[in-house]
């Protein structure tokens, strides 16, 4: 189909947003009527003519609004798109015109638009940042604790031999239900689930309050909730809970000895083996982790250094991904999704969106200044490092990014990282000031 010879003009509304007059000549709505009528005419069933033997006149009897109504729309689904590369315009949002004005055959077809584009800047100071290092070394008393840690979910559970209350490191087995203001929540309740007294993978709050507690036996308590519990529907809340203890197990914690390696699996022949391999995974982990934390301060100078206009319609769509994150998050641990409400959920994420969306045209505004185009070698490696962290082969992590339809949102990652790298690359590092815990955040 050839292109439409379409009038267009530009009014600047702000940084973000363009008002675009588009006009389409009649002679190209007389021929859009003409491919309108045909095609509907091939289809169209009207007693007393055969099919493709219907004059024009007839269709227009019976269909001309509908014929009109689809028109419109194709005239305006082609020449919006030609007048926005006209234009040399990349639209992000779309403020349409409700509804569609008339398209009339012999007349010129004018209608208005408001879109919203990304903003224009230049990318500054993006090199010779000044970044604090949390560094990645590794004490043998990390080594040790993840040994532990290692010996712990490896040990096995069984009924305590003598009557006696939780003690923390038990494990209980327990029904719980959660009440907001006097109502039992639906997405508050669970029942016979495992819960290890005082490793706070709960709420410390909540756990401290079975210490002592005997089997069979019931209690009531309240909880303030954080912000950040997992279970958004809960979070932030007083929540009281309806507690019944089942059982209480205690653990039977395995020596760190060549057997003990040896049942673990993989190429651990001795305890030697686990610690080097503990070791090495540890490091790996201390450097990924300095690796994010350098990235995020970066990405902050960088956010307060730009602060430019965003396009509502990137925010709102990052923030229903973020949502998207989250329910799937929910669903994958088992948690209640009745009651929970979206728009909320949307609107708590904006702050989140909106520091993701300006990281992004930042980062994509640098790669463009720096031409930082990915290469197959890059992408290939990229690709390699995502599969050994995963544990899976190369190939199988390929095929699940390309059935998902997720290979442009790869490259983007990795184009991502490049650009990152660049950044911390031309940074002056000076020694970390944060406490301790802040170094592995």
């Amino acid at each position: 189909m050839t292109e439409l010879n379409t009038n267009v003009q530009v009014e600047n509304l702000s940084d973000i947003k363009r008002k675009l007059q588009i006009v389409v000549p009649s002679s190209e709505v007389e021929a859009e009527f003409d491919r309108a009528y045909k095609d509907l005419g091939k289809r169209a069933k009207v007693k007393g003519f055969r099919p493709g033997k219907i004059p024009r006149s007839v269709l227009e009897m019976y269909y001309k609004k509908q014929v009109q109504e689809e028109v419109s729309e194709n005239l305006v689904r082609r020449s919006l798109g030609e007048a926005l590369r006209d234009v040399s315009l990349e639209a992000v949002g779309f403020n349409w015109p409700e509804p569609l004005p008339p398209v009339i055959s012999g007349e010129d077809f004018r209608y208005q638009v408001e879109v919203e584009v990304p903003p224009e800047f230049t990318a500054e100071n993006y090199q010779g940042l000044t970044l604090e290092d949390p560094g990645a070394e590794v004490t043998d008393e990390q080594v040790e604790a993840r040994l532990d840690e290692i010996r712990q979910s490896n040990a096995m559970l069984s009924p305590i031999k003598e009557p006696r209350g939780a003690q923390e490191g038990d494990f209980v087995v327990l029904d719980y239900q959660a009440h907001f203001a006097g109502e039992a929540l639906t997405e508050g309740r669970a029942e016979n689930i495992y819960l290890e007294v005082g490793a706070g993978k709960f709420n410390v709050d909540f756990e401290r309050q079975l210490i002592g507690l005997q089997p069979e036996t019931e209690t009531r308590f309240a909880v303030d909730l954080p912000g950040d519990f997992f279970n958004p529907l809960l979070a932030g809340k007083v929540i009281e809970f309806q507690v019944k203890l089942h059982e209480i197990k205690e653990k039977a914690v395995p020596d760190l000895d060549d057997a003990f390696a040896q049942s673990l699996g993989g190429n651990f022949q001795t305890a030697a083996d686990l610690h080097q391999a503990v070791r090495e995974d540890i490091i790996n982990t201390r450097e990924r982790e300095r690796q994010g934390r350098l990235e995020e301060q970066a990405l902050d100078q960088l956010i307060a250094a730009h602060p430019f206009e965003l396009p509502p319609s990137l925010i709102r769509q990052e923030q229903e991904s973020l949502v998207r994150e989250q329910i799937q998050f929910m669903q994958s641990h088992g948690l209640q999704l009745e009651g929970l409400d979206p728009e909320k959920m949307v609107e708590r994420l904006k702050p989140k969106a909106e520091r993701r969306v300006r990281a992004r045209l930042i980062l994509d505004k640098i790669a463009a200044q720096e031409n930082a185009v990915l290469s197959q070698e890059e992408f290939e490696e990229g690709l390699a490092k995502i599969a050994k962290r995963s544990g899976r082969p190369a190939p199988e992590v390929r095929k699940f990014y390309e059935e998902n339809n997720l290979m442009e949102g790869l490259n983007r990652q990795l184009r991502d990282e490049k650009v990152m790298q660049l950044i911390l690359d031309a940074a002056t590092l000076t020694p970390w000031t944060g406490s301790p815990d802040q170094e592995t955040t």
